[in-house]
């Protein structure tokens, strides 16, 4: 829809009428206008001895007035008329899911699970420019870290805080997480978006359908997979060995075939955590074939944006305020 009709895309520059209204009656009052020998000259002599004129000076003050007012009208951008313009650009979304369940203090990769992921999550943000990205932290339940932004140094901020620690309740509940995902790329009207899932939970039958439910409403869903497959047993704060409610010690072991059946589910593709880039080089493929589809697509094809023609009043100004500084008026 194209407006009509004079309006401002500044307008807290207006404001700057305030000081400015209150330095131009102050001048008036202490007289500025009239020439300075009024005080000293008998008011009979004035007419015969006192050039009627104002003095030069003064009518460049109120040029310096008149400029500064100019200027303050130009910051606040009037504009009145619109144009539309096509929209080629295209958006991609992805919510990474970290897992936050106790597991991931494992220390079978150096030094552990957790610090590597959280390194290797800090590494995928800083290739993810232009993209929007959300962060869920879950055990049993999911908690939104960030919803989805394009400021991932603002989702970056918060990856050193990831720890089970912030878990109110402890578990692994990575069917809800996924629901939760599909709900938030819902509400950012995203048609299309991708799920990355870091972590390394055992995959049961009920995230794998939650998989295939997100796949179903255009969603595809990647793995991360963080650990190796013959595990090391989980010690806690202390440095004890954490049981299991049968007494067992709990050997947190990584299923990759798990990973991939649930990658496969969600259309993704499932690859294990490295030391290098290849992990992250093994997934771009499917990040970049996920784009944004917000809205009605005509719509989203055309924006329209005001003309501002403002901005050619500063090449007048510029010569007003050269013509002071060499009349000597502001320097």
């Amino acid at each position: 829809m194209i407006e009509t009709g004079l309006q401002w895309m500044r307008p807290q520059w207006l404001w700057g009428l305030v000081p400015l209204l209150m330095v131009f009656i102050y001048w008036l009052k202490q007289g500025k206008g009239r020439s300075v020998w009024e005080s000293v000259v008998d008011p009979h002599l004035q007419p015969y001895v006192i050039d009627g004129n104002v003095p030069q000076a003064h009518r460049a003050s109120y040029a310096l007035f008149i400029g500064w007012l100019l200027a303050l009208l130009m910051l606040a951008g009037p504009v009145w008329e619109q144009q539309e313009v096509p929209v080629f650009q295209a958006q991609k979304a992805e919510i990474v899911l970290f897992d936050l369940s106790r597991s991931m203090w494992s220390d079978d990769i150096a030094p552990d699970r957790l610090t590597r992921a959280r390194f290797k999550l800090s590494d995928l943000l800083s290739q993810s420019e232009g993209r929007q990205i959300g962060l869920i932290g879950f055990a049993e339940r999911p908690y939104v870290v960030s919803p989805l932004t394009e400021d991932t140094s603002t989702v970056d901020a918060f990856v050193p805080s990831l720890s089970p620690d912030i878990m109110p309740v402890q578990g692994s509940r990575l069917d809800l997480a996924i629901d939760r995902a599909v709900a938030l790329f819902e509400q950012a009207s995203v048609q299309r978006g991708h799920i990355l899932y870091v972590g390394d939970q055992s995959i049961g039958k009920q995230d794998i359908d939650a998989a295939m439910r997100a796949r179903e409403q255009g969603h595809r869903l990647s793995v991360l997979a963080v650990g190796t497959a013959a595990g090391k047993p989980l010690r806690d704060e202390q440095g004890q060995f954490i049981q299991d409610a049968s007494g067992s010690i709990v050997v947190p072991q990584l299923d990759m075939a798990a990973m991939t059946d649930l990658a496969r589910a969600g259309d993704g593709r499932a690859v294990t955590l490295t030391t290098n880039q290849s992990d992250l080089e093994q997934l771009a493929s499917v990040r970049e074939s996920i784009a944004v589809e917000a809205g009605d697509p005509l719509e989203a094809a055309r924006k329209t944006y005001w003309i501002e023609y403002s901005p050619w009043l500063v090449w007048p100004l510029m010569l007003a305020a050269l013509w002071m500084f060499r009349r000597g008026v502001i320097a």
